[in-house]
């Protein structure tokens, strides 16, 4: 077997070194009006990022052969049958939050399965689609193939959109199944359906909902305000998290304030830490940070795509692909949607924001990748 893909490790420690500084830096106003120590958040995000890199290296180390698929299979069932049965616990272990149950509390943590639930589809589909979709002689046919998938995948998306009211999730999810379809084989026109009917999807989701549809009409607003002026859209809600987030990014400037001296961390951005962490690091590390962070995702993503392309069996190179495809998803959804050029869905920045269900599962995915990466010829 290969050596294991050190640059991707070296690249993982930078940004989650990163992310627990930030973790340090931008929540102090919320710690302060909480009564929680000056190291809450820093700590948490230390301990669950050592425990993720602790598992990412021991994942690291397995033969692929041998253990690949049984992570895979137990991701992808425990998290599936918490997605399950969530809808049905009591609230003093699935607390209703913001109107939704997205958390199962432990002790005094709390942890989202959806987040893990992504790895299982990745893993399942790359399993699936390897054995599945060939050389399927008509388009009809291969219609035909992906039907299940929609109505067992769209089940879960169901329980996911109707009681966790997270809707980002699913539209990551629709189209990691509509990338990891055509790279299997699938066809042009088939992606280009799935991807049609994922905007289908999100405007009824988006019509059905009276919440929604007024911050849709919020977010149109204030972006043809920001770039198409000469656009009038009338909303009665206000967007302003946005907009404090395009504030922020202006202050920062090219240099930034310095590290632990922004401003609209001070309540202005309530979720600077998380939905809103490219914000925070824009205003105290300015162009320039953010330019570092462009560059390590990029890296990062092309390092784990260069695996998939060099693996010597396809459910590999699908599942190492749907990683990749996964991190980068993230990542610009959620910077387009601080800069309102898309609507703000509520997905976590890979390794920079706080979150320790969503870093534990990047890590991992990240040390079964890893773990691919030994049977890739890459160096």
């Amino acid at each position: 077997m290969q050596k294991i893909d050190s640059l991707i490790f070296i690249i993982v420690a930078i940004l989650m070194l990163m992310g627990a500084l930030f973790s340090y830096s931008l929540p102090i106003y919320l710690e302060y009006i909480k009564h929680l120590s000056e190291y809450h958040f820093v700590e948490r995000y230390l301990f669950f990022g050592s425990f993720g890199f602790v598992i990412m290296i021991i994942f690291a180390r397995l033969n692929p052969d041998i253990w690949f698929n049984k992570i895979g299979w137990i991701i992808l069932i425990t998290s599936a049958i918490l997605v399950m049965i969530m809808p049905f616990l009591p609230e003093n272990i699935a607390p209703i939050i913001n109107g939704a149950k997205r958390w199962i509390k432990v002790g005094p943590f709390k942890f989202a399965p959806v987040e893990f639930f992504k790895i299982g589809v990745i893993f399942f589909l790359s399993w699936s689609f390897t054995r599945k979709v060939k050389e399927v002689p008509t388009l009809k046919e291969e219609i035909k193939i992906i039907i299940p998938y929609f109505i067992i995948l769209g089940g879960f998306w169901y329980l996911i959109l109707a009681y966790q009211s997270d809707l980002g999730q699913v539209m990551v999810m629709g189209v990691l199944f509509a990338f990891l379809l055509f790279i299997a084989g699938g066809r042009f026109q088939t992606f280009t359906m799935i991807i049609a009917g994922g905007v289908f999807v999100f405007i009824a989701a988006v019509l059905s909902s009276e919440y929604r549809y007024a911050r849709l009409k919020a977010w149109l607003h204030l972006m043809t305000n920001n770039f198409f002026p000469s656009i009038k859209v009338v909303s009665k809600m206000s967007y302003g998290q946005v907009q404090e987030s395009l504030n922020a990014i202006y202050h920062g400037g090219i240099i930034g304030q310095g590290i632990g001296n922004g401003i609209f961390k001070l309540g202005f951005l309530s979720d600077v830490h998380t939905d809103f962490v490219l914000a925070g690091i824009a205003e105290e590390s300015g162009i320039i940070g953010i330019s570092v962070i462009v560059i390590l995702m990029l890296a990062l993503v092309y390092r784990i795509y260069k695996i998939a392309n060099r693996s010597e069996k396809k459910e590999y190179q699908l599942f190492a692909f749907g990683v990749g495809t996964l991190i980068m998803i993230q990542f610009i959804f959620n910077g387009l949607g601080v800069t309102s050029l898309i609507p703000i869905k509520g997905l976590t920045v890979p390794f920079l924001s706080y979150g320790g269900s969503s870093l534990l599962a990047l890590c991992t995915a990240i040390g079964m990748v890893l773990m691919i990466s030994k049977k890739s010829k890459i160096n």
